[in-house]
C-alpha cells in the first residue's frame, strides 16, 4: 500500500468511527437507533472529543516510546505508565480527602504526569543491563512489574476511601469516556497533541537516528541523553493526560503506533501524527463497541474493558511472532 492510500485509510476509518458514535445510541427501552439528535449532540460530540484526544494521546506516546527503547511492545500500559498515573492519581485523591479538599483538574493532570514520569524511569532502570544496555525483554517484564505495584497500590488508595468516593474512582480506573469532560482538560489535551506533533516533525530525523545503535546514533549528531529525558517527559505528559481524561487504557498505545507503521512506513515524521488518527479512531471505535454491546441492568461496559479484550490477543500475537527479536521501524 502506497503511503498516501495509508493516510486516506486511516482518515476514512476515523471519519466512519466519529460518525457512528454521533448517530448510534439506545432508546430508553435498549433497542439500537441510528439518527441525529439535537438534544444529545453536545454529549456526543464531548464524547467523541475525548476519545479522540486519549486515544491520539496514548498512540503517539507509544510510538514515542517504541522508537527510543527500539522496542515494538513498548507502550504507556506495557511500560507501566497508565498504572504510573493511576496510582498518582488514586493517592493524591486520598490525601485530599483526608485533608478535607479535592484535587481538581489542574491537580490530576499534574500528579499524574509525575506518576507516569516515575513508572517510565523505574522501567529504564531495571530494564538495563551493564553489556547490552537497554534490554527489550527485561524492559517488558519491569514494566509488567511496576503495573502489578502501582495497580496494587491505586486499589489500596480506592479501599481506603469511603464509598461516596470510592464509586467514582473506580468507575475512572475501568477507564470510561466522559461526555461531560471538563473543557479546560480538552484545552490542555490539544495544545498537548499539537506540541507532541510539532516536537515529532522536529526531532524526526533524530528518532529515525536513533533505531541504530548508540554509537550509530551518536555518530549522526543526536544527543542521546538529552533526546532521551525528552522523549520521557514528552510521553509521560501524553499518558497522563490520557489517563487524567479517560482513566488507564490499555494496549491503545501498542497498537496504533503498529497500525500507523503498516500504513504509511516508519520514518517518524509521517508515522507519529498517523499514529495520532490510528490511535483516535482505535478509541472511538471501543466507544462505539460500547454501545453496541448491550448489558441488561448493568449500564455501559467500560471501555478499558473492550480494549483489554480486544488488545490482548493483539499483544500476544505480537510475541507469538517475535516482535521483540525482529522489528525495525
Amino acid at each position: 500500500m502506497s503511503r498516501f492510500g495509508g493516510w486516506i485509510l486511516l482518515t476514512v476509518a476515523l471519519g466512519a468511527c466519529v460518525t457512528a458514535r454521533v448517530m448510534l445510541h439506545r432508546s430508553l427501552e435498549g433497542s439500537l437507533e441510528w439518527g441525529w439528535s439535537e438534544a444529545a449532540a453536545s454529549l456526543r460530540v464531548s464524547a467523541v472529543l475525548s476519545a479522540v484526544s486519549a486515544g491520539a494521546a496514548l498512540a503517539m506516546a507509544g510510538m514515542l516510546l517504541q522508537g527510543m527503547l527500539r522496542n515494538p511492545l513498548a507502550s504507556p500500559f506495557v511500560l507501566g505508565l497508565g498504572g504510573g498515573a493511576q496510582a498518582a492519581v488514586a493517592v493524591a485523591t486520598l490525601v485530599a480527602w483526608r485533608a478535607g479538599g479535592a484535587v481538581g483538574t489542574a491537580g490530576e493532570l499534574a500528579v499524574a504526569s509525575v506518576g507516569a514520569a516515575v513508572a517510565l524511569i523505574t522501567c529504564m532502570a531495571f530494564g538495563r543491563s551493564r553489556e547490552r544496555g537497554l534490554d527489550p525483554v527485561s524492559l517488558v517484564l519491569a514494566g509488567v512489574v511496576v503495573a502489578a505495584i502501582a495497580g496494587s497500590l491505586a486499589t489500596l488508595c480506592e479501599w481506603l476511601l469511603p464509598p461516596s468516593e470510592r464509586a467514582g474512582l473506580l468507575a475512572w480506573g475501568l477507564g470510561r469516556i466522559p461526555e461531560s469532560p471538563d473543557r479546560s482538560m480538552l484545552v490542555v489535551a490539544g495544545t498537548a497533541l499539537a506540541s507532541a506533533v510539532g516536537a515529532g516533525l522536529w526531532w524526526g530525523r533524530h528518532l529515525d537516528a536513533m533505531q541504530l545503535s548508540d554509537d550509530e546514533a551518536s555518530s549522526l549528531g543526536v544527543s542521546l541523553r538529552s533526546m532521551r529525558w525528552a522523549v520521557v517527559m514528552a510521553a509521560s505528559v501524553l499518558a497522563a493526560i490520557a489517563t487524567a481524561l479517560c482513566g488507564p487504557l490499555a494496549f491503545v498505545g501498542l497498537v496504533g503506533p503498529h497500525a500507523a507503521r503498516a500504513m504509511v512506513g516508519g520514518a517518524h515524521r509521517r508515522a507519529l501524527p498517523a499514529a495520532a488518527v490510528a490511535g483516535a479512531a482505535l478509541l472511538v471505535l471501543a466507544d462505539v463497541v460500547r454501545i453496541l454491546v448491550p448489558l441488561e441492568g448493568a449500564g455501559r461496559m467500560p471501555v478499558g474493558v473492550i480494549c483489554a479484550l480486544a488488545g490482548g490477543p493483539a499483544f500476544l500475537l505480537m510475541l507469538r511472532r517475535g516482535a521483540a527479536r525482529h522489528w525495525s521501524p
